[in-house]
């Protein structure tokens, strides 16, 4: 059984953005070793590192560190959230460049892997680029970017669950243009294929709540239905789902952990409203894995794409999101190789009126044994 962890949210928020205001490229003054001054001791450090104990991690760390507004105590907080909880943490450090500024200073770019040694989980893989050094007292130290500025916030992901059925004559130019979305953009959309009848068919609510029972149906974030596929819907999939790409996402999501053994999927992921007083009333988190290439065919004799073979939802009313959230459910087949995960938290309202509203989400290609 094989494991695929990721990074706290947080953590992608550090990096994936830039809003530093320094230059990134410098003429070296001099040649040094940092594998030996700085990155191997380093990785030594983590070595002998422990949730309670990190002190051999941060006396790497100055104690003006500062990296897009996060300072070296937080950062201290997220590595014991990192390894919390696991007995035996692996760590391991590499670096690609370093470029001296002065004798005491100079800019790197680095990562960080952060797995569970038992079960190979990959628990953090984090990128540095432009991290500031600064030699103090004879050592090298990360000083981070020094960038006080919080990074933009991330737009939405758009999903788009989608109604189909073998022997549909309107559903391939629909399912041809979900797939068309999913090519332009393959990290801000998702789509989950519903088979109502035939050999990779399940049942779900999602038709009743939505009155799909005809295929195509496509419900776009929970609020936009496009039914049939003739071409004045199909002309409305693109400017529709491209207008949802502009928006500000409202959920922040990091799955911690997922465990694929057999026909069962199990795992946690942690949620994080981006405003305060976030409202969980009707909230809902939706689990699908999905077949990305079935070898269940459509009526043109073309394999069915994004196929749902198992669903999974979990109320959040009460749930307190500071914390990760447990999952564990079963598909009627075992999980193929190519197979995914799509998790997205939804309002719904007890009767459905174009107002379930999707709060963005997050897909992830799972690792089966």
């Amino acid at each position: 059984m094989k494991y695929t962890g990721f990074l706290l949210m947080l953590i992608a928020a550090l990096f994936l953005f830039s809003c530093d205001r320094f230059e990134h490229t410098f003429t070296p003054v001099e040649t040094q070793d940092f594998g030996i001054l700085l990155f191997e001791p380093l990785q030594e450090g983590f070595n002998q590192a422990t949730s309670s104990d990190l002190s051999p991690v941060m006396d790497f760390y100055a104690e003006d560190y500062m990296h897009y507004g996060h300072s070296k105590s937080d950062w201290r907080t997220t590595l014991q959230g990192i390894i919390a909880g696991v007995a035996n943490p692996s760590f391991a450090v590499s670096f690609s460049e370093v470029q001296l500024q002065s004798e005491t200073t100079a800019l790197a770019n680095w990562r960080l892997i952060i797995s569970d040694s038992a079960s190979k989980a990959v628990l953090a893989d984090s990128s540095f680029v432009g991290e500031r050094l600064i030699l103090t007292q004879g050592s090298w130290l990360l000083k981070g970017n020094q960038s006080a500025c919080i990074p933009p916030v991330a737009k939405q992901r758009v999903i788009v669950e989608y109604v189909t059925n073998i022997g549909c004559s309107y559903c391939p130019p629909v399912e041809e243009k979900l797939h068309e979305l999913k090519l332009m953009y393959p990290n801000q959309f998702s789509y989950i294929t519903h088979q109502l009848s035939g050999p990779v068919a399940i049942s779900d609510p999602l038709y009743a709540y939505y009155n799909a029972y005809s295929a195509p149906v496509s419900i776009i974030q929970g609020e936009g239905i496009l039914r049939s596929g003739t071409e004045n819907i199909l002309a409305q999939y693109i400017p529709l789902v491209q207008s949802l790409l502009n928006v500000d996402t409202q959920m922040n999501y990091s799955i911690v952990s997922t465990t694929v053994a057999g026909n069962n999927l199990s795992g946690s992921v942690h949620l994080t409203p981006v405003n305060s007083g976030f409202s969980q009333e009707n909230l809902r988190l939706n689990l699908a894995i999905i077949d990305r290439v079935s070898t269940a065919l459509n009526v043109q004799g073309d394999p069915l794409t994004n196929i749902v073979i198992a669903r999974n939802r979990i109320d959040l009313d009460t749930v307190d999101l500071s914390q990760p959230i447990n999952f564990n459910f079963s598909a009627n087949v075992p999980i193929p190789n190519d197979a995914s995960l799509v998790i997205f938290a939804q309002r719904t309202p007890a009767v459905f009126a174009n107002d379930a509203h999707i709060y963005s989400g997050i897909e992830l290609q799972l690792t089966t044994p």
